[in-house]
Formats: C-alpha cells, structure tokens, sequence
C-alpha cells in the first residue's frame, strides 16, 4: 500500500510510561516512513507542543496519572483544538464501553498495550491514510453493544458524531446497564451508602455491591470519585 507518496508520517506519543515510551522511540527509529516529532509522559507537555507543531498521528495512551484528565475528557479536549489530529488510542484497559465511547469523540483507531510494537505501525498507516483502525475481534463485539444506534454500529460513525443529536457519550453508556445496575448507581450517586440502598431494595450488601462494580466497570469507570465526577452526564 502506498501511504502520503514520499513523505513521512509525523507522530508524537502521550504516554506515562518511561519504557514504554523509550521502546516506542527505538521502534520509530527503525521505519523510514514513520518520523517520531514528538514523545510526551504529560498532557500538559504535549498540549503546549501542539501548540506550535503539527502531527499527522497521536498515539495516546488512555489511562494517564492520577492528577490528569480522563481518557474522554483529554481526547475532546485535543479535538476540539486540533480536529485534523489523528488520534491512535492506545490502553491497557479493554472496556467495550470506553472504547465505543472513544470513537464517539473522535479517535481513529483502538490499540491495546498487549499488540506487539510493529503492529502499532501498522495501525499508524492505516489512521494516516484516512482509515479507522479497529482490532477485528474488537470490531465485532462493538457492533454487538446493546447500545441505542442512530448511524449504524461504531465503525460506520463520522468522528464528532456525537456532537448534536448523539447527546452525552456516558448517558448512550447507561443503556449498556441493567435496571437493578442502574438503579443502584442512580442511589448510590444520590448520597445513599451501600448499607442503605441495601435495606432499601431488600438485597444483601454483598449483592448490591456487585451490582454497582458490574455497573461501573460497564462504564469504563475504575474508583467512585470518577462516578461522581461525571454524576451530572449520567442518566440525562
């Protein structure tokens, strides 16, 4: 396949990892067509680069450290300064939800940290060239997400679709819960404890525990500070 004719494909990297980063730029070294312009282990170094440089592809790691944005949050945020960036979502973490999410706000392609570093490059190709790059076994349990479809399945889906009529990404990822599920973060978002909402619904603690874990963990949401912080985008 012939990609951009001559000319190198510019990519930078956001990843908080040290190894990972330097295994990255040995590989980059490596490609004749692959110029590695930018390496990065925080947003706010790679934001103020962007500023003044330009890459053809972001490969960005989802989960970053503590006192950074989330995933979504960081990848709206660089969208909606550089929409011509394309964006290589690359994590550790396999939730079907997020990754849908993901693509809802405007990546291009999904890679988990487990592929092998040459099949990065591959994916990196294929985004520059104009395509999307999702894993097939990926591909396919996302057109299975029991979530409400108005352009078809994920991989049909223009970047920024959901900037209108899609409405907020985690209110499209509360339909991917069960009603008890549901119901139990709905309480658990109004203040109530465990204990509580336990009494409340007639069910052990230990049983409304995993119902709001198999909740969160459908959402793509690791610690109940993260719940919380996007209480007011969920259940619209």
């Amino acid at each position: 396949m012939t990609l951009l004719s001559n000319k190198k494909i510019t990519v930078a990297l956001l990843d908080d990892h040290p190894m990972i980063r330097h295994a990255f730029e040995m590989a980059a070294a490596k490609e004749r067509d692959i110029d590695l312009t930018g390496s990065f282990g925080h947003s706010r170094e790679l934001l103020n680069w962007l500023q003044k440089n330009h890459a053809d592809v972001l490969v960005l790691d989802y989960i970053l450290g503590s006192d950074e944005m989330d995933g979504l949050s960081l990848i709206k945020h660089i969208l909606a300064r550089h929409p011509k960036l394309k964006i290589l979502l690359s994590s550790s973490m396999e939730s079907l939800a997020v990754i849908r999410a993901a693509f809802i706000s405007g990546i291009r392609g999904y890679m988990s940290k487990r592929e092998e570093t040459q099949s990065y490059f591959k994916a990196v190709r294929m985004i520059a060239s104009g395509q999307r790059f999702i894993p097939a076994t990926i591909a396919m349990e996302l057109t299975r997400l029991p979530v409400q479809k108005r352009h078809g399945d994920v991989l049909s889906l223009n970047p920024g679709a959901n900037s209108g009529n899609e409405g907020s990404d985690f209110a499209q990822l509360t339909k991917l819960l069960s009603p008890r599920e549901a119901e139990v973060i709905r309480c658990f978002l109004d203040g109530m404890q465990i204990i509580d909402i336990a009494a409340k619904l007639k069910r052990s603690r230990k049983t409304i525990s995993g119902h709001k874990q198999a909740g969160m963990k459908k959402l793509g949401i690791a610690s109940d500070l993260e719940l919380f912080k996007y209480r007011s985008d969920l259940f619209k």
